[in-house]
């Protein structure tokens, strides 16, 4: 009895170990056979033939903008609808304008006027006229003033008459002398001619030297006048220079109140909303007569003619030197299959611990816009 259950323990522990090793057997022919799967699928991935496959690969927008309203006011039209195509630039949304219009006029009146002022100011010529013409008249005080000193400085009309006094009185006493001697020789007229001489003479003396002392203070009253006249020259140069400033200043105000018509313009421009981009607008969000502020978005509009194309790629296939490649996108249109090239534009530097695999974006064009941004696509890295 002992010795049967020994051998049915022993058959059985056998069979145990068979079953245990064939398990092991086909657990290790499946794992091999798994792993052969992925060599095959890495090999196959590095392919020069059919190049890296990307996985999980949606479009996504490259460009979007909600348009906004730049200035606060009342939404005055609306051009375009939901759907429309629109260019860069594009006129959308017109807001209410008639105040900045008003005031664009209002600041181009100010230029004209400021620049019909700036034109026909002739201050400065008359200040300039005025100083030239005070600089001759200072020139011609000062020649005065040298022939004045030079005339109160000469004695020649006091020694000439002092020299005929002298005269004079030689002769007088000639004849005095003559007619002592011989009292026929000079008559008393003759006599007192000659007396008449020597007090004549003696007053061209005195009127000689009386009108140097008027030539004298001739001479200071030139002086005055110069220095009057240097006053005045002074004084009319700083008109002139005042008159120049004025100009200047003049424009400064026609530079300012372009200004003011470029800033009226701006804001006159800024109550034209128009398309940042080339695209299709997607959203209205505010309607004809409903108010809006500054930075309120009013429409929405999507870039769908080029595209971005996220996926993944096992890690070990690319790195940073693979931005640049070319990429081969296929997609299903209305038409049927598309396929379309593009570029590798960012290769993650981060990978995933689960998978092993880095994200990966490339940008293609859509010219005929049969690819639309959310669907999935295949993506192939040659």
């Amino acid at each position: 009895m002992s010795h049967h259950n020994c051998a049915t323990n022993s058959v059985f522990v056998t069979n145990g170990r068979i079953h245990r090793l064939l398990f092991c057997s086909v657990y290790c022919i499946m794992a091999v056979g798994i792993m052969s799967v992925v060599a095959l699928t890495a090999v196959s991935a590095q392919s020069p033939g059919t190049g890296i496959k990307a996985t999980g690969c949606f479009l996504r927008l490259k460009e979007q903008a909600n348009v906004p309203a730049r200035e606060q006011g009342v939404l005055k039209e609306l051009h375009v609808n939901v759907g429309d195509a629109v260019n860069e630039s594009d006129l959308l949304v017109s807001l209410d304008d008639k105040a900045a219009r008003l005031a664009l006029q209002l600041a181009e009146i100010d230029f004209a006027v400021a620049v019909k002022r700036e034109k026909e100011s002739v201050t400065v010529k008359i200040a300039r006229a005025t100083a030239e013409e005070s600089a001759k008249l200072l020139e011609q005080a000062q020649l005065e003033l040298s022939v004045a000193q030079q005339t109160a400085a000469s004695d020649i009309s006091i020694r000439k008459a002092t020299s005929a006094n002298q005269l004079a009185q030689e002769e007088l006493d000639r004849a005095i002398t003559s007619r002592q001697k011989f009292a026929t020789s000079v008559s008393d007229l003759e006599l007192a001619r000659l007396r008449q001489d020597v007090v004549g003479s003696g007053m061209d003396i005195e009127q000689a030297r009386h009108e140097q002392r008027l030539h004298s203070l001739g001479s200071q009253s030139a002086a005055v006048i110069v220095q009057q006249q240097q006053i005045a020259v002074t004084r009319l140069n700083l008109e002139r220079e005042r008159a120049t400033s004025e100009l200047g200043i003049s424009s400064l105000t026609v530079e300012r109140t372009r200004k003011s018509v470029d800033v009226a313009k701006e804001q006159l421009s800024r109550r034209q909303l128009t398309s940042p981009l080339t695209g299709i607008v997607v959203e209205k969000l505010r309607h004809r007569g409903e108010w809006v502020e500054v930075g309120e978005p009013v429409l929405r509009i999507i870039r769908i003619d080029r595209l971005f194309v996220e996926g993944y790629v096992d890690a070990a296939l690319v790195d940073q030197s693979s931005r640049g490649r070319p990429v081969s996108v296929t997609g299903d249109s209305r038409q049927g299959p598309i396929t379309v090239e593009g570029t590798l534009i960012f290769v993650s530097p981060e990978i995933d611990s689960v998978n092993g695999q880095v994200e990966v974006k490339a940008e293609i064009s859509n010219p005929a816009l049969a690819l639309r941004p959310g669907q999935p696509v295949q993506m192939t890295i040659p």
